[in-house]
């Protein structure tokens, strides 16, 4: 069973340590991180666990690092500076219930009544690459207007490699401005509690010294063992709500690196976007939301939920690979937008999906009539938190969130053999199902959502 997570220490990028910092091969992968920490704030619990996806991608000039997005703007043999954008996952939730019972928590907890909010940071990250190690000055800023701080990261760091394993000790210190220390370890005015004074902080810093190993199994398996243990100085020690200046994380990751044949279109090196000759494909679909569970569905419980909301959206795709693990299965990349409409429950709003996709098209029939099945794993961000979800988590009384887990599967069918006709044949009819979930409550990442909701969707999509 997942357990629940809790807030402890500050994570992101540079905690996961998922890539080789020298890694350009374009390779996508994608996998989960389980992440066991000390908890610093006060409270009942004295550690804490947590569930995160994993999306990875090394391109020569763009990566992608789970929680961290960027370009390499300057790459050369002694500098490097990169231009990121990051999710800084920090905040906690009100703990007025417990996690895995639902009981109401007593009044004297030290964060009842207290809520926090992860954040979007941009910044710049300067590196010299030395014989010595890698050696960078980092520089963020709030960019979600959350907590309107920034922060300073100095950091050495230096991998090791073997045939198929590396060992990167790393050391940084870090400092926080006013804003962000103030935000995430003070307490406001109207937070004020009989056990908790106000407190204000002026700065913060924290230093970290830990160790990233990295094993591959063969061309598709990477498994990652990371270790950090942590400090907390300036004001962040004295605060009221944390119990302890000092903690420490273990972290352990599984990817899977889709490892495809990178087939260039043209003369020139293989790119992934604008030199590449896998299959692409456009998607367009339209449905209802519903509140049938997504296992329910897939038995065949398909409707629309009585808020009558709807959802349209679109998706583009690239092909990664014709076969995973030794199987017949393709590897997609997806990029989806939609447009949910509200029904006058609230104002319709924008939902961005991010997913890999498995699909698997062999079917003894697929000569007469091609039929394909898909499965997508990845995340969902919405502009507005969907009435369905405010509806439910209402009941339960558990908390929302914009950013959710993503899972679909598909079902469709080509259009062009139905009909017996050959231009198209890459056209394909079918459903699909658009599902947002928190994890069952187990990823601080989606800030411990339990439930989700489900649209039961109808397409037709085109692969060139």
């Amino acid at each position: 069973m997942l357990l629940p997570a809790y807030p402890g220490i500050a994570w992101g990028l540079g905690d996961l340590r998922s890539l080789d910092p020298e890694d350009r091969s374009q390779e996508w992968s994608f996998g989960f991180a389980y992440i066991l920490e000390d908890v610093i704030y006060a409270g009942e619990e004295a550690s804490g666990t947590d569930l995160v996806p994993l999306f990875t991608y090394s391109g020569k000039h763009l990566f992608l690092d789970s929680t961290d997005f960027g370009w390499h703007a300057v790459d050369t043999s002694a500098w490097q500076l990169d231009l990121f954008a990051s999710y800084y996952i920090q905040g906690y939730n009100d703990h007025s219930f417990f996690y895995e019972t639902g009981a109401v928590r007593p009044n004297d907890d030290a964060l009842k009544g207290m809520v926090r909010k992860n954040t979007v940071e941009a910044g710049l990250e300067l590196t010299r690459k030395t014989d010595f190690g890698r050696f960078s000055l980092q520089l963020r800023q709030d960019a979600h207007g959350v907590h309107h701080g920034g922060e300073v990261r100095a950091r050495w760091a230096k991998v090791f490699r073997g045939n198929r394993w590396q060992l990167e000790p790393w050391a940084e210190y870090n400092t926080l401005a006013a804003g962000k220390a103030d935000y995430y370890y003070g307490v406001r005015e109207d937070e004020v509690t009989d056990t908790r004074p106000a407190y204000t902080l002026e700065d913060g810093s924290i230093w970290g010294v830990g160790v990233a190993g990295r094993y591959a199994v063969g061309r598709h398996h990477q498994f990652n063992l990371n270790l950090a243990y942590r400090g907390y100085g300036g004001d962040i020690g004295a605060s009221p709500i944390v119990a302890r200046d000092r903690g420490s994380s273990l972290q352990f990751g599984y990817r899977y690196e889709f490892g495809g044949e990178k087939l260039p279109l043209g003369d020139e090196d293989f790119n992934f976007v604008t030199n590449n000759a896998r299959r692409s494909a456009v998607r367009a679909a339209y449905g209802c939301s519903t509140e049938v569970k997504f296992v329910e569905i897939l038995q065949g419980d398909i409707g629309c939920s009585d808020l009558d909301t709807e959802l349209a959206s679109v998706f583009v795709s690239r092909q990664l690979t014709e076969r995973m693990v030794t199987l017949p299965i393709e590897g997609w990349l997806q990029l989806g937008l939609g447009r949910r409409f509200e029904n006058n429950l609230q104002d319709d709003f924008w939902e961005g999906v991010f997913a890999f996709k498995a699909l698997f098209r062999q079917f003894p029939w697929s000569d007469s009539v091609e039929t394909r099945v898909g499965f997508s794993n990845g995340v969902s961000y919405t502009g507005r938190v969907p009435a369905l979800e405010q509806e439910k988590a209402a009941r339960k009384n558990r908390r929302e969130s914009h950013l959710l887990h993503y899972l679909e599967f598909s079902l469709d069918v080509s259009v062009g053999d139905l009909l017996r006709v050959d231009s198209m044949r890459n056209l394909f009819a079918g459903f699909y199902v658009h599902h947002r979930s928190g994890i069952f409550a187990s990823s601080n990442y989606y800030k411990n959502v339990d439930g989700g909701s489900n649209a039961n969707m109808l397409y037709l999509e085109w692969e060139f």
